[in-house]
């Protein structure tokens, strides 16, 4: 019975929209990540991105970053103390809350940003060259619509 539900779930997982999302989603993030290393920033890894996609420019809290990336406090806390410690990003009192910190990006963090963002750009083209821009703004739209809630 159990080996059987197993066996289900692997076959129904090979196809499954959500793995298929999911891996390609590291599949794109990893390819980033590899290419932004080589323009040095190699110390930045998988788990650092959430901090650099849900930060503002003018600061946010930790309980703000952990609540947009859907993780913990405590373990978005050692994801900045990390970013901290590698220069990407600084800490200090929220105006608003003095007992919570406010975390902002540093120059460096910055120039991971900018680079981040022109290998996106690169791999969205080489995309693009690949299945043509029209299936790419497709998919864009296709996968905003999911993003934006689950089918009825």
């Amino acid at each position: 019975m159990t080996e059987d539900a197993i066996a289900r779930f692997a076959a129904q997982s090979r196809d499954d929209l959500g793995f298929l999302l999911l891996a390609a989603a590291d599949a794109v993030v990893a390819a980033t990540l590899a290419e932004v290393a080589a323009q040095g920033h190699p110390d930045v890894r998988r788990v650092h991105v959430p901090v650099f996609a849900h930060v503002d420019a003018t600061g946010t809290t930790i309980s703000t970053l952990a609540e947009r990336a859907g993780v913990s406090r405590q373990a978005m806390t050692g994801v900045v103390r990390e970013l901290e410690r590698l220069g990407y990003a600084a800490t200090a009192p929220d105006p608003a809350d003095r007992r919570a910190l406010r975390v902002t990006l540093t120059p460096l963090g910055a120039g991971y940003c900018d680079a981040a963002t022109a290998v996106s750009r690169r791999l969205t083209d080489r995309w693009a060259d690949r299945l043509g821009a029209d299936a790419v703004d497709l998919l864009r739209t296709q996968l905003r619509g999911l993003a934006a809630g689950t089918p009825d």
